[in-house]
């Protein structure tokens, strides 16, 4: 199976897992503001939130995806602006300094040259504006999940702020995200060597996303599935 044929399966897996992508959501929300480019929007399952939050831009390099998330809200006054972007090419020159915001959700990792990409995405935001990554985390959890997905890496905090900031941001805000998933991610990927993550384990884990809500509140935060960072500009 070819990398965007399993990509397009897990978006339509991870499409009915709305409270993950609420999650998601609920962590980056304070750091949003002003007019916000979507990087990689694929089929849209985090677009709505920021609909609901503020005017919304969205990208992506697959124009079926485009076209999926603009019939999707079309409707909605909050979505300003659907283009197709390889974020490995400069951005055109009426984009620059557009956007207050940039919100890449597990993008970055696809990406074999992730440090030019950073490059342009500071040259698109306004001055003093906002870089919110979420990236997948700890290298050695790296396995045919990842293989299969077309991911280049997984990162370390150190790796990822030493990027962010050879870039022009400063670091607002770094932490793990989604403890609760590393198990499975293990299970499947390394002991088993799926190449899609199981609907039905989608489906459960979903369903028990309040739970984590409410036990991350009491555990530490030592580690993570995935990582969000919080870049500023400078």
């Amino acid at each position: 199976m070819d990398i965007e044929r399993t990509n397009t399966i897990t978006l339509s897996i991870l499409e009915e897992a709305t409270s993950y992508h609420r999650w998601i959501f609920e962590k980056i929300k304070p750091y949003l503001k002003g007019n916000i480019l979507e990087v990689g929007c694929g089929t849209g399952n985090l677009t709505g939130w920021l609909l609901g939050w503020g005017k919304v831009v969205v990208s992506d390099m697959n124009e079926n995806y485009l076209q999926l998330v603009e019939e999707k809200y079309q409707d909605h006054s909050n979505l300003k602006g659907v283009f197709i972007w390889d974020i490995q090419q400069e951005p055109t020159r009426e984009l620059l300094a557009s956007f207050d915001t940039i919100v890449c959700s597990n993008v970055l990792e696809h990406i074999g040259d992730d440090v030019s990409v950073l490059r342009h995405f500071h040259q698109l935001l306004s001055g003093e504006g906002r870089l919110i990554l979420l990236v997948p985390a700890l290298k050695c959890l790296y396995n045919q999940l990842d293989k299969d997905l077309g991911h280049f890496r997984r990162y370390s905090k150190k790796e990822l702020v030493s990027k962010i900031e050879q870039n022009g941001f400063r670091i607002l805000h770094l932490t793990y995200f989604n403890s609760f998933g590393i198990l499975g991610w293990f299970f499947n990927g390394s002991i088993l060597r799926r190449r899609i993550l199981p609907q039905n384990q989608v489906k459960v884990f979903n369903r028990m996303v309040p739970l984590f809500i409410s036990l991350e509140k009491i555990t530490p935060n030592w580690v993570g599935q995935s990582l969000i960072a919080i870049g500023e500009k400078s």
